[in-house]
């Protein structure tokens, strides 16, 4: 835990006393600095939450979203975004990318934006994003050092998916398959694991993303109780080609994080094809027994995988 006794933080949070939780620590800057390997899972967190807060040193989640929008009393953001850089001054060590979901920019978000480029979080994730000029405003907006995630949940973000990684600093992309709906006008009914219309939205936001360099990250399945509905659509996602998942749970994350790792059969049939392949003086493809046919698009795919996975 990051704090032993929350009890005084507690109090200050009842109160809502800023200046309190400002008084607590000198130093806004995150001192926990880890980057995942690779990102099979992103947990949301309440920012206004204490005990959420608390396991920042303890979670298995590759990302941990920081939650300052959906769910956080507009009487609350303003403490919350202060418990945020005190809790990540405060965590020691974190096996998870520290991410901050802001307000919409022109909510508070722009003003959060500014608090948080003194934290330093290794990316801050901006929701209710509709073209590239909105996310060209985040960045000028951005410290450098800090990467930009993108919420997409408008019917014109999605439309304009290609468009919108004008900056080698837009690393991922979350899809907000509800609002998505409400955005288009669609019914939250169609977000049934055989339903064709969202096969089609999982496929476009992942081929789309993909080709734009960014890491896609699935939605987020609101059941949090419902276990085996969670491991079916990611199940389903990593047919599909997904690699990550938003979660709301410790048992989501658990499931994620094993289903989208890829297995040690598959890592030593990537690693045989690698070795065959770069054996080969003329590099002009094999013919293998158990592989099969390994020609070089096969070879980079297997070479992508162990550079992502090992």
């Amino acid at each position: 835990m990051v704090f032993e006794d929350l009890s005084e933080l507690e109090e200050i949070v009842e109160r809502n006393d800023i200046e309190a939780v400002e008084s607590l620590y000198s130093n806004r800057v995150q001192s926990a600095r880890y980057r995942p390997p690779y990102i099979r899972s992103a947990l949301m967190l309440s920012a206004h939450r204490l005990r959420h807060l608390n396991r920042l040193d303890r979670l298995e989640a590759d990302i941990a979203v920081l939650n300052l929008e959906d769910g956080v009393a507009p009487s609350k953001k303003a403490i919350a975004l202060r418990l945020v850089a005190l809790f990540l001054a405060e965590t020691k060590s974190m096996r998870s990318m520290s991410v901050v979901r802001i307000n919409p920019l022109e909510e508070g978000g722009a003003e959060e934006i500014a608090y948080l480029n003194g934290v330093v979080p290794d990316a801050i994730r901006i929701p209710k994003i509709k073209s590239a000029e909105d996310v060209k405003k985040a960045l000028d907006l951005v410290d450098k050092r800090i990467k930009i995630h993108l919420s997409i949940e408008t019917k014109e973000a999605f439309e304009a998916l290609a468009s919108l990684r004008v900056d080698e600093r837009v690393e991922a992309y979350y899809l907000g398959v509800l609002d998505l709906l409400a955005s288009m006008g669609l019914s939250q009914r169609i977000v049934q694991l055989h339903n064709p219309t969202m096969h089609y939205i999982l496929s476009r936001f992942l081929l789309k993303s993909s080709t734009q360099g960014v890491l896609p990250i699935s939605f987020v399945y609101q059941d949090y109780k419902d276990i085996e509905g969670f491991e079916n659509w990611s199940l389903l996602e990593r047919k599909m080609g997904y690699h990550a998942k938003g979660c709301i749970s410790p048992a989501q994350v658990e499931i994620a994080n094993r289903i989208f790792s890829p297995d040690e059969e598959e890592l030593e049939r990537a690693r045989r094809i690698v070795e065959l392949f770069e054996s080969d003086p003329n590099n002009s493809g094999f013919a293998d027994e158990e592989l099969g046919f390994v020609d070089e698009p096969i070879y980079k795919s297997a070479k992508q995988m162990l550079e992502k996975f090992s």
